[in-house]
């Protein structure tokens, strides 16, 4: 099948049977489940446009019925997506629907789930010391490799304890434990922006620079920026980072430093956990030509003008600092509201344009207000009704 055909959630159907190929998939998750000591949750990366989304949330169905106690942490990944002024109505209808109900239906089996993939990478505040084009997939392939790598990288991480020894690391957390911090108290939300530095800034940056906490972007789509949220969460993985220059820093000196940039910030999350390393993110042979000419060999940034000049690859640079953040805030609000209301504008609300197409992926009007309850109960959980006085 073309790969411009698999282009929508009802494609699945003529294209995978679970019944013949899904079984082979879970015996093979199965054996490697037995082999393992101990599991502390799945993490899914689902491409999230097309045909690959409903195959995905038949294996999350299954999986999560036979693994009825370990969490679930799903990034849902879309590519560049090149939109133009002469789109028909029709395509523009396909893919909000598409959105909207590949989103609700692969929430529904996850704890924790995270957007990622912006519409032009290039473009972004995450691309300021890169070269990349968002025509080559493997140009922002590797921008969100690198960042899905530094925030997981606490589940790779031995605990310390307090009477050990200086160390390496800090901040070990297992899975279940970052899912419980981001969607398991307060207002429970189970939708979390992902942010990135890449490369990381020195800690004892310039007077007029931005802190290392301010240089963290958004790889999360259609979030609103600037936002004052009082019950934010966050966690923060930092390593690799410099002190100054191409010096490294310590544990301590990032903690210092972190602490600090909160400190000054004019609004802060309600809780944030920090996990620190100081091994840099290495820079593989195969690793895509993307650094500009301000990154240095070891990824600290130089001075001097941000020029076109040619891109910086894996024999330029060895490795970098990053720094990588998992938040639950209302800044995801503008994301969720439009999901929606495009699936009550095109799929339910009478002479919907799309209720001929969601009846053709399989999807009746009880599934699709199930869809929209789930929606709406996640906008209202980030907006809830304002207080209004009594004057009686």
């Amino acid at each position: 099948m073309d790969a411009e055909d698999f282009n929508n959630y009802g494609i699945r159907k003529d294209s995978f049977s679970w019944a013949l190929q899904g079984e082979e998939i879970s015996d093979r998750l199965r054996f490697f489940v037995e082999e393992c000591d101990y599991i502390q949750g799945f993490q899914f990366v689902v491409d999230d446009f097309g045909g690959f989304s409903a195959v995905a949330e038949e294996f999350l169905e299954n999986i999560v019925d036979e693994y009825t106690n370990t969490p679930v942490l799903l990034y849902a990944v879309q590519g560049h997506r090149a939109f133009t002024n002469l789109q028909s109505k029709k395509r523009t209808v396909l893919e909000d629907l598409h959105d909207a109900v590949s989103f609700s239906r692969l929430s529904s089996y996850s704890k924790l789930i995270v957007p990622v993939g912006l519409p032009s990478l290039s473009k972004s505040k995450v691309s300021k010391f890169l070269h990349i084009e968002d025509g080559k997939h493997y140009h922002s392939s590797a921008v969100y490799a690198a960042a899905l790598h530094s925030i997981s990288l606490p589940f790779r991480m031995e605990p310390v304890g307090p009477t050990t020894p200086a160390s390496s690391v800090a901040g070990a957390v297992d899975l279940h434990g970052v899912i419980q911090m981001l969607s398991g108290q307060g207002r429970q939300n189970m939708v979390s922006v992902l942010d990135v530095a890449i490369p990381a800034p020195s800690l004892s940056g310039g007077e007029n620079e931005l802190s290392l906490l301010e240089n963290l972007h958004p790889l999360t789509p259609q979030i609103a920026e600037d936002v004052e949220d009082m019950q934010a969460v966050e966690c923060i993985t930092i390593h690799g980072a410099h002190a100054s220059g191409s010096h490294r820093a310590s544990v301590s000196e990032v903690k210092d430093a972190v602490d600090s940039a909160y400190q000054r910030a004019e609004t802060s999350p309600m809780f944030c956990h920090l996990s620190v390393a100081l091994r840099p993110l290495p820079i593989p042979l195969p690793f895509p030509s993307i650094f500009g000419n301000q990154v240095g060999q070891h990824g600290e940034l130089m001075g001097g003008p941000i020029t076109n000049s040619s891109s910086k690859g894996s024999l330029d640079v060895h490795s970098i600092p990053m720094a990588a953040r998992l938040r639950s805030s209302n800044a995801i609000l503008p994301f969720l509201e439009s999901r929606l209301q495009n699936l009550h504008r095109f799929g339910i609300d009478r002479g919907a344009a799309g209720a001929q197409l969601l009846r053709s992926w399989g999807f009746g009007r009880e599934e699709l207000e199930e869809m929209e309850e789930m929606l709406s109960k996640m906008v209202a959980t980030l907006c809830p009704p304002q207080l209004s006085s009594d004057s009686d």
